[in-house]
């Protein structure tokens, strides 16, 4: 009998010890997306979105803000100095889609139409980059924008709509 309760004492401490490795890991991942140089996504995550089974996270950066180190300069350096005419877009749109097996999609077509405060609509392309499919806008007034999405993904079709507010 005593053989037993060490049996299940020593299962016990297995399951213990590996359920406390699976949530360290499981809670260390989550703050990965959080942390831009780590994920190697650019900007802040400004909505997340589940279509059907794919997972769309949208990341938002102001160029005027833009740093002079790490990721940003980075990203500045790849789209080079922003000339008078592309600060009339000073905004960069991301989305990252998930597939429903948590693999990045790499492939398709995206299309933004964003709706300023004042009911103004701005229609762009996504370009693949960064493992995303980003663009740039004109979201310079204050208010509440609607974003809409759609993504082809071979024969898939997604729409996404959400409101953002820039203050």
């Amino acid at each position: 009998m005593e053989s037993l309760g060490k049996k299940m004492m020593s299962l016990m401490m297995r399951v213990l010890i590996l359920s406390v490795f699976c949530t360290g890991f499981a809670l260390s991942s989550d703050m990965k997306g959080h942390d831009m140089a780590k994920s190697g996504r650019i900007g802040d995550l400004i909505h997340e979105s589940v279509i059907e089974g794919y997972m769309l996270s949208y990341h938002f950066m102001d160029l005027r803000d833009q740093k002079t180190d790490g990721l940003d300069k980075a990203v500045m350096d790849k789209t080079h100095a922003m000339t008078n005419k592309e600060m009339d877009k000073p905004h960069h749109l991301m989305v990252y889609i998930m597939d429903k097996n948590h693999k990045l999609v790499l492939k398709g077509k995206v299309g933004f139409l964003l709706k300023d405060p004042e009911g103004n609509s701005q229609k762009a392309m996504g370009m693949y980059m960064s493992r995303g499919f980003g663009t740039t806008a004109d979201m310079k007034k204050k208010g509440v924008y609607t974003i809409t999405t759609k993504a082809l993904l071979g024969d898939k079709k997604l729409m996404d709509k959400f409101d953002y507010e820039m203050k």
